[in-house]
């Protein structure tokens, strides 16, 4: 086992009462700016940043993901945890939904956008590099063309690398369907999200060309799908790596890792081919925002 995903509705609303940790869990708040619709879960207890402080503990060699959270107990404990933790990997979904105040009060979502926008400023003041995905909804009930532009002007600000977008449709048993009335015309959503997406679009092309010449350090999954020549992996963050799967040398030797990266003169003793659940150092060489298209240079570890 390379990789671990944790994974839950809210998963970090994580609370186990049977157990007891020596924390302040009785003073459990949630994120600043945040509110919760349901009642607090007061108490101790093992809370997800306990959680996920002693999972990644148990193998510095094993990646730990977690999805998919909920900004309101996205807490400063948490974070500290993952920036404590290199093998807590820096690929966060974030679900935003829209950037509009108005629209995020009538969802019920506990926040607005200055304090959804201050999570994510905070997220990566703890943790250079981290890379946010989202969900967005488009002509959510009452939505005007002002929530609208806020939703697609949050996109521009944060600068998502992933992003799943729908235009909205009623589910039966949601307080929407109970007590809003889906008053967006279908055009007027459909309009909205081929907006959203091709700002999001937008922003992707510029990300991946900012790839571009970058090392990653990727866990590899095996051959491509489509290419049984090509070999597939992911970053620590929510890239996905090609890269044919060449003899290289391989070494945990930090200063003659270090070198490698330099383009130093090595004398390699140990050549062979990546394998699945090898962790090896990529160099970009193209990009488009779902792949980056890399070559090996070294097989290494996670630590």
């Amino acid at each position: 086992v390379k990789e671990i995903m944790l994974l839950g509705q809210n998963v970090n609303s994580y609370h186990d009462k049977s157990t007891q940790i020596d924390t302040e869990a009785d003073s459990y708040k949630i994120a600043e700016g945040f509110s919760d619709l349901y009642r607090l879960r007061h108490g101790g207890g093992t809370r997800f940043a306990d959680l996920l402080d002693m999972v990644a503990s148990v193998d510095p060699e094993v990646r730990i993901r977690f999805t998919s959270p909920h900004p309101k107990d996205f807490t400063d404990d948490v974070l500290e945890v993952m920036a404590k933790h290199p093998n807590i990997c820096k690929g966060i979904h974030l679900p935003a939904q829209s950037g509009s105040t108005n629209v995020l009060r009538t969802m019920r979502r506990g926040y607005s956008r200055e304090a959804y926008l201050d999570l994510v400023h905070k997220i990566y003041a703890k943790l250079p590099n981290t890379e946010i995905s989202s969900d967005f909804i488009s002509g959510f009930c009452g939505e005007t063309e002002s929530d609208h532009k806020d939703t697609v002007s949050l996109l521009e600000e944060v600068g998502y690398a992933q992003a799943f977008m729908f235009a909205y449709s009623q589910r039966e048993k949601t307080h929407a369907h109970r007590k809003l009335i889906d008053d967006v015309p279908n055009e007027v959503k459909l309009r909205r999200l081929q907006e959203v997406i091709s700002t999001y679009r937008a922003i992707a092309e510029k990300q991946a060309e900012d790839q571009i010449g970058k090392i990653h350090l990727v866990l590899v999954e095996g051959p491509s799908k489509k290419d049984q020549s090509i070999w597939q992996g992911k970053t620590d963050g929510l890239r996905r790596c090609m890269f044919p799967p060449s003899p290289i040398i391989d070494t945990k030797d930090a200063s003659l890792l270090k070198k490698v990266l330099n383009n130093d003169q090595v004398t390699p003793t140990d050549i062979r081919s990546p394998k699945v659940g090898d962790y090896v150092v990529v160099h970009v060489n193209r990009a488009t925002p779902s792949t980056l298209y890399t070559e090996v240079l070294a097989i290494t570890s996670l630590s």
